[in-house]
């Protein structure tokens, strides 16, 4: 069904054309379904990569960093293939409709529909196989990089209760960064603890759990700074703005190699507003400007006179 010229449509037209449309409707179908399943697949690759940053050696930096982009822009061609393929399931709709109406007295745009369907639909191809070829190389690369590598799972953390949420239910304005502990006890909402508590009540037994769980962190988690930055990039779209797989890959990637920035901060930070008013105070080397919440460093005594103000860890 290849038609370019008004002049080749009208026998088409004319004969039954309108099964020749359904089933090619049917196999654009086929193809949309395919692509949600290849991004599902894509999406569980990537989230893979993210969890098993931590065991990459730094010798393979770089062709994780290569591979995470390369991911990100197959997931680019992903949604340019899934918006194309709807653009013909719409026009293939159309058409359908316009035949069934009056083939007729609507041969004209019948013609016109079917001649842009089938230009798009060359897009649609060329786009296809590039993404395949593409991908085989992409997805060989990530499985490399995480093959035999589980991800740890992060344990409850019951110790060193700072705050008791259900004595003093508040916010959480102070982020605290414990050499003596080896933990960071992040800021919150208590809002967002409640609400994580009520909606997920089959992990979580108290609102203190949940502050257990997900706002005191080891510090080890972050001894790998550059990946850490990039997971914690990631994670913070992912779960805090409920952000799509490719703004996580963008933002992890873009604060991966931002050397002066702690990645705990990034874990830190309760939303956008304040990781873009911290980035920002960050760039102009104004960070008493940041107000969004207190910073505290308890630092091991044998090392606190050698310490200077402020001073994070890289």
């Amino acid at each position: 069904m290849l038609f370019y010229h008004f002049d080749m449509l009208d026998d088409f037209i004319e004969t039954n054309s309108i099964d020749t449309l359904k089933k090619e409707k049917e196999h654009i179908e086929q193809i949309l379904k395919l692509y949600e399943n290849k991004k599902i697949n894509l999406s569980s690759i990537t989230t893979n990569m993210v969890e098993t940053a931590s065991s990459i050696h730094k010798k393979n930096l770089d062709n994780f960093y290569d591979t995470l982009s390369s991911l990100k822009k197959l997931f680019e061609d992903i949604n340019a293939i899934q918006v194309l393929a709807s653009k013909l399931e719409k026009n293939l709709n159309e058409t359908i409709a316009l035949y069934d109406k009056d083939n007729q007295n609507n041969k004209n745009e019948i013609k016109a529909n079917l001649v842009e369907y089938n230009r798009q639909r060359d897009s649609l191809l060329d786009k296809i196989l590039l993404f395949e070829n593409k991908s085989i190389v992409v997805l060989n690369l990530a499985t490399e990089l995480t093959l035999n590598k589980k991800a740890k799972r992060d344990t409850l953390i019951q110790e060193t209760k700072r705050i008791d949420i259900e004595l003093e239910p508040h916010d959480n304005n102070t982020l605290i960064i414990s050499e003596k502990d080896q933990k960071a006890y992040l800021p919150f909402f208590y809002s967002d603890i409640k609400s994580i508590y009520e909606s997920d009540k089959s992990s979580y037994q108290t609102l203190q759990d949940v502050v257990n769980h997900l706002y005191v962190l080891p510090l080890n988690k972050f001894k790998n700074s550059t990946l850490a930055r990039f997971r914690e990039g990631f994670y913070f779209i992912r779960e805090k703005e409920k952000g799509s797989i490719t703004k996580a890959l963008d933002l992890g990637l873009e604060l991966m190699f931002q050397y002066e920035l702690n990645p705990i901060i990034i874990a830190a930070c309760r939303n956008l507003d304040e990781l873009d008013i911290y980035l920002d105070c960050l760039q102009e080397n104004e960070l008493y400007d940041f107000t969004c919440f207190e910073i505290k460093f308890e630092i091991m005594p044998q090392l606190a006179k050698n310490a200077k103000k402020n001073t994070f860890f890289s």
